[in-house]
């Protein structure tokens, strides 16, 4: 059984996460612990940004078998009000909060059936990935079906929007910035050329090796979305953008 975690915590906290599902697990009905492979998606999403989160989940949860279990926590809403879900979807399934972390990633492997999770009233009211979504992936990794914990529900939706076109080329979005600096775009299919960015040409091409060095490119990265790069350089940086950040490519 595959657990992933992926969070904005840092180092130690999803070691608390890892324990309460292995203890949970220890001493059940063929030592279901022993069994369960941990792996790390990521726990330096830059905090408390859920777009960065979802995109992050989105282009990894595909690369996983059937039956892997997700648990994704960037939660600034811990403790209010926002519900707790888990999400069955294309024979995977998503733990996490109701914020659109978990939807983008669900949606991409079919069709998403959500249900609520009730924290228990010994919940800590600022750990929810240690006291109620650990808890709910140990349930599911027993052998619990995720109708079982809880009703139906409609979850809260997060959609990246699509590239526009307009009179000089096209709008697009700045949806994540990698640790390259690189800017991912919410555009999965390049311009037929090159295009400028604020006055800058951006060099088409296929890999950023293709470019000389501190030349401005844009590819179509492996995660299937278009990103501007700089060959050894930091895009974010030289040209001043953060995610959530519009930009216009015009055409040359």
């Amino acid at each position: 059984m595959i657990i992933t975690l992926l969070s904005d915590f840092g180092s130690f906290y999803p070691a608390q996460m890892k324990g309460v599902i292995l203890s949970r697990l220890q001493g059940g009905s063929g030592n279901e612990a022993s069994k369960i492979t941990f792996v790390d998606i990521a726990h330096d999403i830059p905090a408390q940004n859920v777009r960065a989160g979802a995109f992050a989940l989105l282009s990894t949860a595909r690369f996983f078998p059937s039956g892997s279990i997700h648990i994704a926590v960037v939660d600034p809403g811990v403790g209010t009000a926002r519900r707790g879900l888990v999400l069955e979807s294309g024979g995977q399934i998503f733990i996490g909060p109701d914020n659109g972390l978990l939807l983008p990633a669900a949606r991409s492997l079919g069709r998403p059936a959500a249900y609520e999770i009730t924290p228990h009233p010994g919940a800590s009211c600022t750990f929810h990935g240690r006291d109620v979504f650990a808890p709910a992936a140990a349930l599911i990794a027993s052998g619990q079906q995720p109708e079982s914990l809880g009703p139906r529900v409609r979850p809260k939706d997060l959609d990246f929007g699509e590239a526009k076109r307009t009179a000089r080329g096209l709008e697009a979005a700045v949806i994540y910035i990698d640790r390259f600096g690189n800017l991912i775009l919410n555009l999965q299919k390049l311009p037929g050329g090159d295009v400028m960015l604020m006055g800058i040409r951006l060099k088409r091409v296929r890999t950023y090796a293709e470019g000389r060095r501190i030349e401005p490119l844009i590819t179509l990265g492996s995660h299937g979305f278009a990103e501007i790069a700089i060959n050894q350089g930091n895009a974010s940086e030289a040209f001043r953008l953060k995610v959530g950040d519009r930009i216009e490519l015009e055409e040359i």
